[in-house]
């Protein structure tokens, strides 16, 4: 399959394990450059040592510094930015009945605020080379789960803002 992707740099948040070490595996198949982002340092550095090429960076993009830092290292090592998969996520079973309302608005932060932090610091590379925004979501979103509130809350905000926001980028 051809997706147009030779040579171009594509980060993939979450990139280290399952759905993003697939979506990496995948980009390198076709010649792109991927950017691993991940805070499980070992995951990302043996995947990147599999695959011997792009860059790993490893940061926990619960504050808007570290995405923002994120970003700008990406453009400084590579010079460009054109694709951002928005992937990073985990299912911390944060529940009406067993979790509390600081542990909600902190699973927000780890499934939900990054990928308007990242897509926010990320745009103007990604218009300067008409590049790509990929959010990934989950049938959660659609479904829901019992026992994760936060996480199905935050993915279900993940769908929509990806809906919207490729309305708003197609008109």
């Amino acid at each position: 399959m051809d997706l147009h992707l030779n040579g171009k740099v594509v980060l993939v948040t979450g990139g280290a394990k399952g759905i993003g070490a697939a979506i990496v595996r995948a980009a390198v198949a076709e010649d792109a450059v991927p950017v691993i982002v991940d805070r499980d340092a070992n995951s990302a550095r043996k995947l990147h040592s599999e695959l011997s090429v792009g860059e790993v960076i490893v940061a926990d993009l619960s504050a808007a510094e570290s995405c923002y830092a994120v970003i700008q290292r990406t453009i400084e090592r590579f010079g460009r930015l054109d694709a951002l998969v928005n992937n990073a996520g985990v299912n911390d079973k944060v529940g009406l009945e067993h979790g509390s309302p600081e542990q909600y608005i902190q699973s927000l932060g780890r499934n939900l605020f990054h990928y308007y932090n990242m897509a926010h610091y990320a745009l103007p590379h990604l218009k300067k080379s008409r590049g790509s925004l990929v959010n990934i979501s989950s049938k959660t979103a659609v479904t829901g789960q019992g026992s994760t509130s936060g996480y199905a809350s935050a993915k279900g905000a993940t769908y929509r803002r990806s809906v919207i926001g490729a309305e708003a980028v197609m008109t």
